[in-house]
């Protein structure tokens, strides 16, 4: 069985392909492949060149529903101008849930993170709570959110977050699942990160959310 590194590269040195994570169960069986892309290719026509490439250099046969592709594009030198495709792989339900406000409250010992969402006009709110002195603050903001639209729709959760270096850009990454129609449906959503901003964090999670 080739490496879990061979597999990763495989997919990472495809053209178009910026970055790709590939989860495997315990048996080393691939369950999931994350890919962040740009757009010069069709969503539909990397998932294809993913199968073919892994299928062609390790005799592995993958189905295509594993895999998650949230597409860039960085045309504009503006930050604010860039464009992100995440791909579709079935029509959605349309959710709308939408990003009212985000409040923190710091004290010596921890930040208090306040999340309010707008679901058709009903008003959600999650808050969590992390050390003040944790590098990692925007999971409590992804933990605040999520606990807001579970009001809603108890199933979801996020199951992939990372911020990704894309240059001297930083871009936030997630894949995120809920159940529809007794199965869980996964998409994925991703965000270019403006300077100090938390409220991408809260963005890409409603993106995904939205689509499912």
């Amino acid at each position: 069985m080739p490496s879990k590194l061979a597999v990763d590269n495989v997919v990472s040195k495809l053209p178009g392909v910026h970055s790709a994570r590939i989860v495997y169960d315990e048996s080393g069986e691939m369950v999931e492949i994350h890919v962040l892309a740009d757009i010069t290719k069709p969503a539909k026509q990397l998932v294809r060149d993913i199968e073919t490439a892994i299928y062609a250099s390790t005799g592995i046969k993958i189905d295509r529903k594993i895999v998650s592709i949230a597409q860039i594009s960085l045309d504009s030198n503006d930050e604010d101008e860039a464009v992100v495709r995440p791909y579709q792989k079935e029509e959605v339900q349309g959710y709308n849930f939408q990003l009212t406000s985000l409040e923190t409250r710091a004290t010596t010992r921890r930040l208090d993170i306040t999340v309010v969402l707008d679901y058709d006009g009903k008003e959600l709110e999650g808050s969590s709570i992390v050390d003040v002195g944790d590098d990692e603050k925007y999971m409590a903001i992804v933990e605040s959110t999520v606990a807001a639209i579970r009001e809603v729709i108890p199933s979801f959760r996020i199951e992939f977050i990372e911020k990704l270096e894309y240059g001297m850009t930083e871009i936030v990454m997630a894949v995120g699942s809920s159940l529809v129609n007794g199965k869980r449906k996964r998409e994925a959503g991703a965000r270019l990160c403006k300077k100090d901003s938390l409220n991408d964090f809260a963005l890409v999670v409603l993106e995904i959310i939205n689509k499912i």
